[in-house]
């Protein structure tokens, strides 16, 4: 998946972009709801472009990472919730609820935990990569 961003910074081989409303925005159907527009995030420059702040360029999502990053942040602290509440169940038979509810909510904090790792050991491999300019910024 790709797209379109501006180039805000450039240091060291990371690039801070920017999205904005460059008309791409308007087909979309949750227009009014997205919350993208104005945010930042990095990208890796591993083709060494010539980029300067201001340009526009085209950044690659591997949407498998994108899914499994997605899947991490999201479903993650839900299973481990789930775990921890069954295991707690287990252990005590049918015991009390609020140690059952003790359970998921550590199991909740692990998966936030995992999630967490997981995203900062993965930070540099997981990160969009820009392929191409599509326009300089006139000086």
């Amino acid at each position: 998946m790709t797209e379109q961003a501006r180039v805000t910074a450039y240091s060291q081989g990371l690039v801070t972009l920017s999205c904005s409303d460059d008309g791409s925005c308007s087909s979309c159907a949750g227009k009014g709801f997205c919350n993208v527009q104005g945010k930042t995030y990095t990208a890796v420059n591993s083709n060494n472009l010539n980029i300067a702040p201001g340009d526009d360029v085209e950044v690659y999502l591997p949407p498998g990472k994108t899914i499994l990053s997605g899947f991490m942040v999201m479903m993650m602290p839900l299973i481990m919730f789930a775990l921890g509440f069954l295991f707690v169940s287990a252990l005590l038979g049918s015991g009390s609820e609020l140690h059952q509810a003790l359970g998921g909510f550590t199991g909740l904090a692990l998966g936030f935990l995992l999630s967490y790792v997981y995203g900062r050991s993965q930070k540099k491999r997981s990160q969009p990569e820009i392929i191409r300019v599509i326009k300089k910024q006139t000086p």
